[in-house]
Protein backbone atom coordinates (compact mmCIF):
# COMPACT_ATOMS: atom_id res chain seq x y z
CA UNK A 1 0.00 0.00 0.00
CA UNK A 2 1.03 3.59 -0.84
CA UNK A 3 1.98 6.31 1.71
CA UNK A 4 -0.16 9.14 2.21
CA UNK A 5 0.68 12.24 3.80
CA UNK A 6 -0.85 16.10 4.29
CA UNK A 7 0.61 19.14 5.74
CA UNK A 8 -1.67 21.19 8.10
CA UNK A 9 -1.88 24.32 10.05
CA UNK A 10 -1.35 23.91 13.64
CA UNK A 11 -4.56 25.17 14.36
CA UNK A 12 -7.93 23.61 16.22
CA UNK A 13 -9.32 23.91 13.49
CA UNK A 14 -7.18 21.07 11.80
CA UNK A 15 -8.44 18.79 13.54
CA UNK A 16 -11.31 17.32 12.10
CA UNK A 17 -9.26 18.01 8.52
CA UNK A 18 -6.78 15.25 9.72
CA UNK A 19 -9.24 13.04 11.10
CA UNK A 20 -11.04 13.08 7.59
CA UNK A 21 -7.71 12.76 5.77
CA UNK A 22 -7.18 9.56 7.26
CA UNK A 23 -10.17 8.18 7.13
CA UNK A 24 -10.63 8.74 3.32
CA UNK A 25 -7.31 7.26 2.95
CA UNK A 26 -8.19 4.07 4.84
CA UNK A 27 -11.47 3.83 3.54
CA UNK A 28 -9.70 4.24 0.10
CA UNK A 29 -7.51 1.39 0.95
CA UNK A 30 -10.55 -1.00 2.08
CA UNK A 31 -9.25 -0.77 5.89
CA UNK A 32 -12.84 0.84 7.32
CA UNK A 33 -12.11 -1.66 10.03
CA UNK A 34 -9.65 0.50 11.26
CA UNK A 35 -10.92 3.90 10.63
CA UNK A 36 -12.96 4.37 14.10
CA UNK A 37 -9.90 4.33 16.13
CA UNK A 38 -7.38 5.57 14.02
CA UNK A 39 -9.97 8.79 13.65
CA UNK A 40 -10.04 8.89 17.64
CA UNK A 41 -6.22 8.68 17.69
CA UNK A 42 -5.31 11.20 15.03
CA UNK A 43 -8.19 13.59 16.80
CA UNK A 44 -6.01 13.14 20.16
CA UNK A 45 -2.29 13.53 18.46
CA UNK A 46 -3.70 16.71 16.18
CA UNK A 47 -4.95 18.35 19.21
CA UNK A 48 -1.94 17.95 20.95
CA UNK A 49 -0.17 19.40 18.13
CA UNK A 50 -2.27 22.04 18.18
CA UNK A 51 -2.49 22.91 21.82
CA UNK A 52 1.29 21.73 22.83
CA UNK A 53 3.54 21.95 20.56
CA UNK A 54 3.35 25.38 18.75
CA UNK A 55 5.09 26.09 15.73
CA UNK A 56 2.98 27.01 12.22
CA UNK A 57 2.60 23.54 10.79
CA UNK A 58 2.21 19.83 11.38
CA UNK A 59 2.23 16.60 9.54
CA UNK A 60 -0.20 13.21 9.18
CA UNK A 61 1.25 10.62 7.34
CA UNK A 62 -0.57 7.28 6.95
CA UNK A 63 1.48 4.45 5.61
CA UNK A 64 -0.26 0.89 4.84
CA UNK A 65 1.47 -2.56 6.00
CA UNK A 66 1.45 -5.76 3.83
CA UNK A 67 -0.53 -7.29 6.80
CA UNK A 68 -3.17 -5.36 6.36
CA UNK A 69 -2.15 -2.77 9.94
CA UNK A 70 -1.29 0.46 9.66
CA UNK A 71 1.20 2.55 10.67
CA UNK A 72 0.03 6.91 11.51
CA UNK A 73 2.55 9.40 12.49
CA UNK A 74 2.23 12.92 13.42
CA UNK A 75 5.26 15.25 13.10
CA UNK A 76 5.48 18.47 14.07
CA UNK A 77 8.46 21.27 14.67
CA UNK A 78 8.35 21.03 18.69
CA UNK A 79 11.34 18.65 20.69
CA UNK A 80 8.84 18.40 23.37
CA UNK A 81 8.17 14.44 23.65
CA UNK A 82 4.65 14.04 24.35
CA UNK A 83 3.78 13.30 28.12
CA UNK A 84 0.52 11.70 29.97
CA UNK A 85 -0.72 14.24 32.32
CA UNK A 86 -2.23 13.27 35.59
CA UNK A 87 -5.83 14.11 36.17
CA UNK A 88 -8.60 14.08 38.78
CA UNK A 89 -11.59 12.21 37.94
CA UNK A 90 -13.30 16.23 37.51
CA UNK A 91 -10.53 17.30 35.18
CA UNK A 92 -11.64 17.76 31.15
CA UNK A 93 -8.62 17.38 30.26
CA UNK A 94 -5.59 15.49 30.18
CA UNK A 95 -6.76 11.66 28.79
CA UNK A 96 -5.53 12.39 25.30
CA UNK A 97 -2.50 10.01 24.95
CA UNK A 98 -4.25 7.44 27.51
CA UNK A 99 -7.22 7.21 25.50
CA UNK A 100 -4.42 6.61 22.40
CA UNK A 101 -2.95 3.71 24.41
CA UNK A 102 -6.42 2.27 24.61
CA UNK A 103 -7.20 2.10 20.93
CA UNK A 104 -3.38 1.29 19.50
CA UNK A 105 -1.56 -1.92 19.56
CA UNK A 106 1.77 0.19 19.82
CA UNK A 107 2.43 3.91 19.83
CA UNK A 108 5.76 6.50 20.60
CA UNK A 109 7.60 9.43 20.03
CA UNK A 110 10.69 9.74 17.81
CA UNK A 111 12.83 13.50 18.57
CA UNK A 112 14.60 14.89 15.51
CA UNK A 113 17.01 17.25 14.81
CA UNK A 114 14.03 19.80 13.38
CA UNK A 115 11.12 18.41 15.94
CA UNK A 116 9.43 14.97 16.68
CA UNK A 117 7.27 12.38 15.24
CA UNK A 118 4.32 10.53 17.24
CA UNK A 119 3.73 7.72 15.48
CA UNK A 120 0.69 5.15 16.20
CA UNK A 121 0.82 0.88 14.89
CA UNK A 122 -2.75 -0.36 14.18
CA UNK A 123 -4.99 -3.23 13.27
CA UNK A 124 -2.13 -5.75 13.12
CA UNK A 125 -2.51 -9.67 13.81
CA UNK A 126 -2.43 -9.26 17.82
CA UNK A 127 -5.17 -7.22 17.36
CA UNK A 128 -7.29 -8.82 14.96
CA UNK A 129 -6.63 -11.71 17.15
CA UNK A 130 -7.72 -10.22 20.52
CA UNK A 131 -10.46 -8.55 18.57
CA UNK A 132 -11.83 -12.29 17.26
CA UNK A 133 -11.47 -13.96 20.46
CA UNK A 134 -13.27 -11.37 22.67
CA UNK A 135 -16.28 -10.24 19.78
CA UNK A 136 -19.00 -10.01 21.69
CA UNK A 137 -22.95 -9.47 20.99
CA UNK A 138 -23.31 -6.04 22.11
CA UNK A 139 -26.28 -4.26 23.80
CA UNK A 140 -26.06 -0.77 22.26
CA UNK A 141 -28.88 0.98 23.96
CA UNK A 142 -27.68 -0.53 27.28
CA UNK A 143 -24.16 0.54 26.31
CA UNK A 144 -25.86 4.26 25.41
CA UNK A 145 -27.48 4.31 28.41
CA UNK A 146 -24.66 3.56 30.51
CA UNK A 147 -23.13 6.75 28.86
CA UNK A 148 -25.66 9.07 30.17
CA UNK A 149 -23.47 11.30 32.35
CA UNK A 150 -26.41 12.02 34.48
CA UNK A 151 -24.73 8.95 36.33
CA UNK A 152 -21.03 9.46 35.99
CA UNK A 153 -21.12 8.52 39.84
CA UNK A 154 -23.33 5.29 39.43
CA UNK A 155 -21.36 2.33 38.56
CA UNK A 156 -23.11 0.37 35.49
CA UNK A 157 -22.82 -3.05 35.01
CA UNK A 158 -22.78 -2.75 31.39
CA UNK A 159 -19.30 -2.26 29.04
CA UNK A 160 -19.03 1.54 29.00
CA UNK A 161 -16.79 4.36 27.67
CA UNK A 162 -15.04 4.43 31.27
CA UNK A 163 -14.26 0.99 29.99
CA UNK A 164 -11.66 1.05 27.14
CA UNK A 165 -11.37 -2.72 26.47
CA UNK A 166 -15.32 -3.44 26.79
CA UNK A 167 -15.30 -0.34 24.27
CA UNK A 168 -12.91 -1.63 21.72
CA UNK A 169 -14.50 -5.31 21.93
CA UNK A 170 -18.25 -3.54 20.96
CA UNK A 171 -16.43 -1.44 18.14
CA UNK A 172 -14.49 -4.54 16.79
CA UNK A 173 -18.05 -6.78 16.82
CA UNK A 174 -20.04 -4.27 15.29
CA UNK A 175 -17.20 -3.84 12.65
CA UNK A 176 -17.32 -7.35 12.37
Amino acid sequence: MPDAEVTLPSTTASVPTARRFVESVLLGWGLERLSWDAAMIISELTSNVALHAGGSAFIVRVSGRPDGSVRLEVSDGSLRLPQQRTHSATATTGRGLRIVGDLADDWGATAGVGGKTVWVELGGPASRAAAAENDVEVDVDHLLADLDPRDEDQPGTAPSARNPQARRRATLARAA
